[in-house]
């Protein structure tokens, strides 16, 4: 068995990037040991197998490397900068950029020279495998690593926002081409995702393959039918995220409606202002931030008849959607991503990319006399999950892929 080592960006502190807590235990079966490599410290810290350590994240996580140290890595720093200009979208964007961009290479070198002197002297190409969880900061210092030391080969995954230019100011992603010429192999958490990438970068599609996340069974939700549509979202309270747009859609609902929203961010006072002006007959419980685990116990205890996801913009498939499917609960979403891999005929209802408030309130006064408001059409969303979103399945075969990748083998 080889070692790992993990790089994300702040895991396992916080409570940000919860999907890594349902792959981590698979890793931690496949790897005599873990190393996790994060580069921000956070509040609190999620309990690991005995075999995983922590690796202390850097007190100045974005320290500018120093004229002399750009110098020192002269060779290195030439080609980022080549790439980093060749992949500006227009001359007018990287003109204007370019302070930035340069700004943001600096702390790309100081990164790799800090992994350089400390994580990297123990490194041993042929019993460990490098995994950066995200193409982003890490992974931009692995690919600095590679060109200063050949030997290293590392592996990524690509989500949502590390992965479509459009989510990025001006349609930049200073780091992306140069880490897309030094990953060793790709693994793309959605269809949308991989289709997106590969026409982008079509030198690399044999690089990039689908991998899907998953979540664990709970066994079936509590349900029976209700006058009060329960309905449930799960997000950050962002713009992209459009928290608001479902808040406006229930000002025009007639029925009883009870909404209950997990997440917390700053539109959180524009939606409670939204929520503020909403009829007496929509009751909104807004918990903000919890444990994945106290997400998943409140599934266990409490009747929920719709999942609604109304986001702009996805990279994969959200792991909210996947939790609530295994509960059997049916899903209205809007079309962005890779969310049309899991809402279809029989999990639920996929809306257009851009819908409007008072079609989704129509659909929602509408639900509880459709055939997704029975036990039947649950049981078959349960079973969508189990064929396509299984925890055990998906991130065993990635286990897999991720060891026959770190050997060299297609």
């Amino acid at each position: 068995m080889k070692d790992l080592w993990l790089f994300t960006t702040r895991f396992p502190y916080g409570h940000n990037e919860p999907f890594l807590e349902n792959e981590l235990p698979f890793l931690s079966q496949r790897f005599r040991r873990i190393r996790i490599v994060p580069l921000i410290r956070d509040e609190g810290m999620r309990p690991l197998p005995p075999n995983v350590e922590v690796m202390p994240p850097p007190e100045d996580p974005y320290r500018s490397a120093s004229p002399w140290l750009v110098l020192r890595y002269a060779r290195t720093w030439s080609v980022l900068r080549s790439t980093v200009r060749a992949s500006a979208p227009s001359d007018e964007v990287l003109r204007r950029r370019w302070p930035e961009a340069r700004a943001a290479m600096r702390q790309a070198i100081q990164r790799m020279h800090r992994m350089r002197l400390g994580l990297f002297k123990d490194y041993d190409p042929e019993q460990v495998v490098l995994y950066s969880y995200w193409m982003a900061d890490q992974a931009t210092a692995l690919s600095l690593m590679r060109l200063v030391d050949p030997r290293v080969r590392f592996l990524a995954r690509m989500h949502g926002y590390d992965l479509f230019a459009e989510r990025w100011p001006d349609a930049w992603s200073f780091f992306q081409m140069f880490q897309m010429t030094q990953v060793e192999r790709l693994f793309i958490v959605s269809q949308a995702g991989k289709d997106y990438l590969t026409h982008r970068y079509p030198e690399r599609a044999d690089s990039c393959e689908l991998a899907r996340l998953g979540t664990f069974d709970h066994g079936p939700g509590p349900w029976s039918p209700s006058d009060t549509l329960r309905i449930v979202s799960c997000s950050h309270i962002v713009p992209l995220k459009r928290v608001t747009l479902l808040a406006e859609a229930l000002r025009h609902v007639r029925r009883p409606v009870r909404w209950t929203h997990f997440g917390e961010g700053p539109e959180r006072p524009a939606l409670e202002r939204a929520v503020r002006a909403l009829p007496s007959h929509v009751n909104v419980s807004l918990p903000g931030n919890v444990a994945n685990q106290q997400l998943l116990a409140w599934y266990r205890t409490e009747p929920v008849d719709l999942f609604v996801h109304l986001s702009s913009t996805e990279g994969g498939v959200p792991v909210s959607m996947q939790e609530a499917t295994s509960f059997g609960i049916p899903l209205l979403a809007a079309d962005a991503g890779g969310v049309r891999e899991i809402v279809g005929p029989a999990t639920g209802t996929l809306l257009p990319h851009d819908p409007e408030p008072l079609a989704i309130a129509a659909l929602l006064d509408a639900f509880q006399e459709g055939p997704q408001h029975t036990a039947e059409f649950r049981a078959g969303v349960r079973a969508a999950w189990s064929a396509g979103f299984k925890a055990e399945v998906n991130f065993g075969h990635f286990c897999d892929r991720l060891l026959h990748a770190a050997e060299g083998r297609a």
